[in-house]
């Protein structure tokens, strides 16, 4: 396991407070060619509006690490790797994005680092058949019967730990998932056919949302959630 005098960060922030950057267009100029090109190609405004939040958390979490401005916002500073998960080309820092409903997340790190946010949802019970284990899934139908409703906070658990485990991997949920069980998680760690993992998870609820970061590191990650108005907290 990893040791670190920089502690993770994960950065919270709400995209509906973000005007939509296609009738705001002076953000064109702060974001690198390919982010504005990305950023103001979806149809629908609460796609565009995510798209911008992820950057602008991005560029905050990037510039708090110590990255100079100049190379947050070069063109050709990122890429995709190979199962494609997004990476700086020079790798000196590692990042991780997520959204869910009106909240988009970052997570910086000096080692791969993978994260995932949810709106606590009820549960698909298809989808927890087919990639929980059984220990996860009895566990669940047990609280459904016990406390009815406890059981949506717990899948949404399950699963943004899941989320994370894979995004950290770059693999994503491509890979096969019927392994991975956390029903009895402690220490931090999950388990994965029966083995104990060598990644640690830490996890926040926050507003209704359930959080999951993923790393190989000690030292539990500092949550930062960014009220302030764009200008403040960005530019």
């Amino acid at each position: 396991m990893k040791k670190s005098e920089k502690r993770t960060k994960v950065y919270l922030l709400d995209r509906t407070k973000i005007a939509d950057p296609v009738s705001f267009s002076s953000w064109k100029d702060f974001l690198p060619k390919e982010r504005w090109e990305k950023t103001v190609r979806p149809v629908r405004e609460e796609d565009r509006k995510t798209e911008l939040a992820a950057w602008l958390l991005l560029y905050h979490a990037l510039k708090e690490w110590g990255i100079p401005e100049e190379s947050i916002r070069a063109d050709g500073a990122y890429r995709y790797g190979g199962h494609g998960k997004p990476e700086r080309k020079k790798k000196e820092v590692c990042f991780n994005l997520s959204h869910s409903g009106k909240y988009v997340m970052c997570v910086v790190s000096d080692v791969e680092v993978g994260c995932d946010i949810e709106k606590i949802q009820k549960v698909r019970w298809k989808l927890a058949k087919r990639f929980f284990s059984e220990g996860e899934y009895d566990i669940l139908e047990k609280l459904k019967e016990e406390s009815p409703g406890a059981e949506e906070e717990l899948f949404t658990r399950f699963w943004v730990l899941r989320e994370s485990y894979v995004k950290k991997t770059g693999e994503g949920l491509g890979i096969s998932l019927e392994g991975l069980d956390f029903s009895g998680i402690s220490g931090y760690k999950g388990k994965k056919n029966g083995k104990a993992l060598k990644e640690r998870f830490f996890e926040w609820e926050y507003d209704g949302y359930r959080i999951a970061v993923c790393e190989e590191k000690d030292g539990e990650p500092e949550l930062v959630v960014c009220s302030r108005t764009i200008d403040n907290c960005f530019l």
